[in-house]
């Protein structure tokens, strides 16, 4: 059993973060090994690049504005291997590897010069559709999108898709291999794929787990034989 901790820093973006990982080995036997290795990881990047538009020019950076956000990204993962020797010619290799992950984008803000390290940032307001369109005082969460007012009149300017996001996967494998004859080997080999996206950006084990095993799978099923023709 072992762990492992590391840690980033980022100070011009305002950014870093850690990692925490254990090692867990079990050994019944001589021909059985089984390895887990959980881990945890929390990212904050200060400013992610979003979009750019050239929605109200801007003169400070040549007409185009430019948009970015702090991120808060969370991955939990788990990789599992095993090995089993049943005899000298007969063995089994698993591996799997689930993955949960989700990006929170939570401040959003405009670059505020060419050549700069500057922004400007947008307040959080409260958005309601009109006839005459969203009404918005800086920066806006509405039906999914998020509604910009450049020029600070109440009136939304621009909008784009809401970039929060949750990401699952899990692949696998499973190699069977018997030696039927000195030289001569059969692989039986399982292979499997699945994952799903939605637009959230927080992390619920439980909820994202259960949308994982949910979600559509890809398997596939390979057999391969080596004859050995002594001459």
């Amino acid at each position: 059993f072992g762990s492992h901790f590391e840690m980033e820093d980022d100070r011009q973006g305002i950014g870093g973060g850690w990692t925490v990982r254990s090692d867990i080995k079990v050994q019944p036997s001589d021909r059985l090994q089984i390895v887990v290795t959980p881990r945890y990881n929390q990212e904050n990047s200060g400013h992610q690049y979003v979009t750019a538009t050239q929605t109200l020019s801007y003169s400070p950076t040549y007409g185009v504005r430019y948009l970015f956000a702090d991120l808060s990204r969370r991955t939990v993962s788990m990789e599992t291997r095993l090995d089993w020797t049943f005899t000298p010619k007969l063995s089994l290799q698993l591996f799997a590897q689930p993955l949960l992950s989700s990006g929170d984008y939570i401040q959003y803000k405009q670059l505020a010069a060419s050549e700069s390290y500057d922004f400007l940032e947008f307040i959080q307001g409260l958005g309601s559709s009109t006839a005459g369109g969203v009404t918005c005082i800086g920066i806006c969460s509405l039906e999914g999108r998020q509604h910009v007012d450049f020029n600070r009149d109440g009136i939304a300017d621009y909008s784009f898709r809401d970039r929060d996001f949750n990401m699952r996967s899990l692949v696998g494998n499973a190699v069977l291999r018997w030696e039927y004859r000195p030289g001569s080997t059969l692989f039986v080999v399982w292979q499997r794929r699945q994952s799903d996206h939605a637009l959230l950006g927080d992390l619920d084990f439980e909820r994202d787990a259960m949308a994982l095993f949910q979600a559509p799978a890809d398997n596939r099923f390979i057999i391969k034989m080596n004859y050995w023709m002594g001459l």
